[in-house]
């Protein structure tokens, strides 16, 4: 009985030693874990502190430097009778106006179309739909 008491002992201590070593390896392992998911919590808020001031920087660049639109200027020399289709195709052309087809839709729109009048006149790329009807309508 003597030497079964002692074994049994013997294999509670044994277990109780896994027990403990599992126990603190685990525990080391959870704290490592721990540190590792502040550090990446940190990181993310840095980067993201980061970024925002990076978008800041570059809205302020864009406030500082505004974009220069070049402006064109253009001799427009409409002959007796030509069609309103070719001359919104040569403004288009030299850049005056982004689209000929809505320059006709504003000049039918507003009964120029046959208003339009011969003669030179000098256009910019800076002037609008209305500005250019009224230059080239006199």
């Amino acid at each position: 009985m003597k030497r079964t008491t002692r074994a049994f002992a013997a294999g509670m201590l044994f277990a109780t030693t896994i027990l403990a070593i599992v126990h603190y390896t685990n525990d080391e392992q959870r704290q490592n874990d721990a540190i590792r998911q502040k550090q990446y919590e940190q990181l993310i808020a840095e980067r993201n502190e980061l970024a925002e001031k990076l978008e800041k920087l570059k809205n302020e660049m864009k406030k500082a430097t505004p974009s220069q639109k070049e402006t064109y200027i253009y001799t427009l020399t409409i002959a007796k009778g030509e069609a309103s289709q070719d001359i919104a195709r040569r403004l288009e052309q030299a850049h005056i106006i982004d689209n000929a087809q809505s320059f006709l839709t504003y000049l039918e729109t507003h009964h120029l179309t046959r208003a339009l009048r011969p003669g030179t006149y000098v256009v910019t790329s800076d002037m609008s739909y209305e500005q250019i009807a009224r230059n080239i309508t006199k």
